[in-house]
């Protein structure tokens, strides 16, 4: 596993967390940005109070500073990401601005973590949670998140069950790279026996999955969350030289994850708009993530080698086939949680990503099994 190892540690991926990171996140920053950290420990209240924007307007302005590690980096993102979405998507009227109180730092670390000042996947699940027992493992009944915007379980649930996701997927990244090495070696029972260790977890990753519909009420979370995570339109950063800003918000396509194993098995989305979409979503990725997904794709030979072998064929088609079995189960999600309560409300089916995102994720799994026909 030695290659494997220098790999992971060349991109940033854990070996055992993959995406999460490899330290659990910090729960407070250092003391020069004490208000930040107490706003966040009073957002959901000051949200359900109607004052959150005017505390936010009273913030004061945290502009020379240095944060010392990726961990503090990250911890500011997260609270000042999401400031800014609680202050412009609060109800009932949108905001078209973010008070410079938040926009100038918030701009300032984002381009210091090269990513776009927006709430994204990389913040609101990635960084967002803490353990209960710090001796116990990276699971639903020992996590708790560290930011939420109205609060309660159906939020936090939303949020942990994709943090679960993450780290299910993560003991299946080395060996996957272990089978793109294998593969690339042309010894392919050897990559089929371990894509056969791949596919038990790719199983797992649905059984996950399927733990959302247990505390996230879809009216609550059409409602109460989404929201919050949307993409911004015409948005200033007050004191700022960035004009107005259209930015994509929160989509599940920003987590590396289904990307990477996409990558691993050569998927080629044939749709210039999916395609696209996949690429843009990359840049909300953290950068070492963003690469390793590239790397990935350039360097597998698994689809081109998979029909060589039968066995390990059959295992390429089965991990296909988990692949499309996720992707299904997403689509119900998208179907009960976001199509039916807009269809009740008689409102927008925009995803938060800005897409539409049943016709998106069709498009995705569709490629999926075209592949393996």
């Amino acid at each position: 596993m030695e290659k494997v190892t220098k790999i992971l540690y060349e991109y940033d991926v854990d070996f055992e967390r993959g995406f999460l990171p490899a330290q659990d996140p910090l729960t407070a920053l250092p003391d020069e940005f004490q208000t930040w950290d107490n706003l966040a420990s009073n957002l959901s209240a000051y949200i359900n109070a109607g004052v959150i924007r005017e505390k936010i307007e009273v913030l004061p302005l945290i502009e020379d500073f240095t944060l010392n590690s990726s961990a503090e980096l990250e911890r500011a993102m997260l609270l000042l990401s999401f400031f800014a979405h609680a202050y412009v998507h609060s109800p009932s009227e949108p905001k078209k601005y973010i008070p410079a109180s938040i926009a100038i730092p918030w701009v300032k670390v984002a381009k210091s973590l090269n990513r776009k000042p927006i709430l994204s996947h990389s913040s609101a699940v990635l960084n967002n949670w803490k353990r209960l027992d710090i001796n116990k493992p990276i699971q639903l009944d020992n996590l708790a998140t560290l930011c939420q915007f109205h609060g309660g379980m159906d939020e936090s649930w939303f949020y942990l069950v994709t943090v679960e996701i993450e780290q299910v997927g993560a003991k299946a990244i080395p060996k996957v790279l272990k089978v793109m090495e294998y593969a690339a070696e042309d010894s392919l029972t050897k990559a089929a026996d371990c894509l056969s260790e791949v596919n038990i977890v790719l199983e797992r990753l649905l059984v996950s999955l399927k733990k959302m519909y247990e505390r996230c009420d879809p009216y609550i979370f059409y409602l109460r969350v989404r929201p919050f995570l949307a993409s911004f339109e015409a948005i200033k950063y007050s004191g700022t030289d960035l004009p107005p800003q259209n930015i994509h918000g929160g989509s599940a396509a920003q987590s590396s994850l289904l990307q990477f194993f996409d990558a691993a098995l050569g998927m080629d989305y044939s749709n210039p708009s999916t395609k696209e979409y996949l690429l843009l979503m990359r840049q909300h990725m953290p950068q070492k993530h963003a690469a390793f997904l590239f790397f990935t794709e350039k360097s597998s030979t698994l689809r081109m080698k998979a029909p060589k072998n039968e066995k390990l064929h059959k295992e390429y088609k089965a991990a296909v086939q988990h692949l499309i079995n996720f992707r299904n189960e997403h689509l119900k999600f998208v179907a009960l949680y976001i199509m039916k309560q807009a269809k009740k409300l008689e409102s927008s089916t925009v995803g938060t990503g800005g897409t539409n995102p049943m016709e998106f994720l069709k498009s995705v799994r569709n490629r999926n099994i075209e592949s393996i026909l």
